[in-house]
């Protein structure tokens, strides 16, 4: 399995229009894909705007599938537009031997 945590920082007065559009649109999109394990949407607590999206998939390259899929190529632009800073890092799980 592989996470992958998203950064964003959004514009002033853009918080709430952000996390609506996470749950409208966002959610909804990457749910139906497949390989999809789970999405949490974060707010760091002492700041007015750090947020962050994290995510899992079975693997990396059903993430990349999301990637290309119709509802990310809808969504994401909406939220990079909202926001003055997004930046992501991708992790692997690392399994017991």
């Amino acid at each position: 399995m592989i996470e992958f945590h998203i950064y964003l920082e959004p514009f002033g007065g853009k918080e709430k229009e952000l996390e609506s559009l996470y749950w409208d649109e966002y959610v909804p999109g990457i749910s139906i894909q497949d390989g999809f394990q789970r999405t949490t949407l974060i707010k760091k607590r002492d700041a007015l705007r750090e947020y962050q999206i994290n995510l899992a998939f079975d693997t990396e390259e059903l993430r990349l599938k999301w990637v290309g899929s119709k509802e990310h190529q809808a969504v994401w632009p909406k939220i990079a537009s909202l926001c003055s800073r997004a930046s992501w890092c991708g992790f692997d799980t690392v399994e017991k031997r």
